[in-house]
């Protein structure tokens, strides 16, 4: 019998081999490695391969877990034993400008795509930070910029190529195996299959996205937080409204050590439509502003170096999640003593504030389901393996917190490691029982991984 690798034009790497240890490390963008180890990490480079590697791990029942690359906050792909699929080098992207549809491979990233995607005039809703892959991004559900104009980024997924259990390559679309593409716009981490190619519906690239930024010392959060809930409404949906937590930055850091920072990112066609559309930042009456920076420039290119200072690569995460129901005001009145105590002046909180609900119709039907009024997302970044316990805990204490105000988590950043049943939290409770259900159809022996910590 022919072994895996004589089999396919990738990669195998045996635990044990002199290459294992750094291979299994390599791809985690958390510096934080969980002791876990498959014994097989096969790099694939084609379909073929991912269908080799999928009848290879049936014939052996070996499990498979998948990985693609970008944060890891969890290292949810890195399971104990059997196989890790690693996808990193399944990168290509074809753009069709006329159809204004993007064929992208997993691994292509939020900066590639929309690089190559503005030479088009085109773009597509990609994640906010730049190294971040479709393939977990978009499996689950995906929060892009310029959410309130594009959507939510799953639902221009037009269709997605996928490896099945018994090794058949299959396409999902709204017309062919319709049930797989509900289940990739959501899935996450526990999706039971392999996604190979992504066809995703492309918007014209807006001429002149721009950003104000106000910065305020942390003590003015609740009027910072007051005013901004009432202008949101007024804004157009174009605009990204976000409110920061983070440390000062060097240039006023010796008079304030923590501050709230007001962004709001207009994707406008003209700079007097952004001008417009930003105007409720530029004549913004509350004091103690310490930084002002109106109508800066931001295509996609600085939009995602600014991205990099909040998350730099490098550092060790722990990362939590909820959508809530509650007034802004009381969630953050919450946050703000706790973010005070933070142990590292790496760690950021951000909450995007969003419009009032409407009568806006509800989301399309896929495995992406849990939304509420509004979002918040904690970071715990530092450096050094001896904080880790501090920051750890630090980021746990607030999520309890604030669990009272939760509704619901994102799968895509929720701190499964501590609480499995955030899983289940990250689904309204119909679509968390059909998921199950696809996966004992699609799935039935369970050779791919379910979500880690949940049976």
């Amino acid at each position: 019998m022919q072994s895996l690798q004589e089999r396919i034009s990738g990669r195998v790497v045996h635990r044990g081999d002199h290459a294992y240890e750094q291979v299994r490390r390599a791809p985690g963008w958390n510096e934080i490695k969980p002791e876990r180890y498959p014994d097989l990490i096969v790099q694939v480079a084609s379909e073929d391969d991912v269908i080799e590697a999928v009848n290879f791990a049936r014939a052996q029942r070996m499990k498979i877990s998948i990985r693609g690359g970008g944060h890891n906050w969890c290292a949810a792909a890195l399971q104990e034993g059997g196989i890790l699929l690693d996808l990193s080098r399944l990168n290509q992207v074809e753009i069709d400008s006329e159809t204004r549809v993007a064929t992208a491979e997993p691994v292509v990233t939020n900066r590639y795509l929309a690089k190559q995607l503005a030479k088009h005039g085109l773009a597509f809703p990609v994640g906010h930070c730049p190294c971040v892959p479709l393939s977990g991004f978009i499996l689950s559900g995906g929060l892009g910029w310029n959410a309130g104009e594009w959507g939510i980024s799953c639902f221009s997924l037009l269709s997605v190529d996928v490896v099945t259990a018994d090794g058949s390559l299959v396409t999902a679309s709204e017309t062919e195996n319709t049930e797989l593409l509900w289940a990739a716009r959501g899935a996450g981490p526990g999706f039971f299959g392999v996604a190979t190619k992504y066809r995703v519906r492309l918007y014209p690239l807006p001429r002149a996205i721009t950003t104000s930024t106000l910065m305020y010392p942390l003590g003015k959060l609740p009027e910072v937080v007051e005013w901004a809930k009432e202008k949101v409404n007024t804004l157009p949906k174009n605009v990204e409204f976000t409110l920061y937590l983070a440390s000062a930055p060097p240039s006023i850091a010796d008079q304030y050590e923590k501050v709230c920072i007001m962004s709001a990112t207009a994707f406008a066609d003209s700079d007097e439509e952004a001008t417009e559309a930003l105007s409720a930042l530029a004549t913004c009456p509350l004091e103690d502003c310490v930084m002002k920076d109106l109508h800066a420039s931001t295509p996609f290119e600085a939009l995602f170096d600014n991205a990099d200072r909040f998350w730099p690569e490098g550092k060790r995460y722990a990362v939590d999640t909820m959508w809530y129901s509650f007034p802004p005001s009381e969630v953050l009145a919450i946050i703000q003593d706790h973010f005070a105590t933070a142990p590292s002046a790496h760690s950021m909180i951000l909450c995007p504030i969003l419009p009032s609900p409407t009568d806006e119709p509800p989301l399309p039907e896929a495995a992406f389901s849990m939304v509420a009024p509004g979002f918040v997302a904690c970071y715990s970044i530092w450096e050094e393996a001896r904080q880790d316990e501090a920051n750890i805990r630090w980021l746990r204490t607030l999520m309890r917190a604030l669990e009272p105000l939760a509704v619901g988590c994102y799968v895509g950043e929720a701190d499964i490691a501590a609480n499995p049943s955030q899983v289940v939290n990250s689904y309204a409770r119909s679509h968390w029982e059909r998921l199950q259900a696809l996966r004992e159809k699609y799935d039935p022996n369970g050779l791919f991984h379910s979500y880690m910590g949940v049976q």
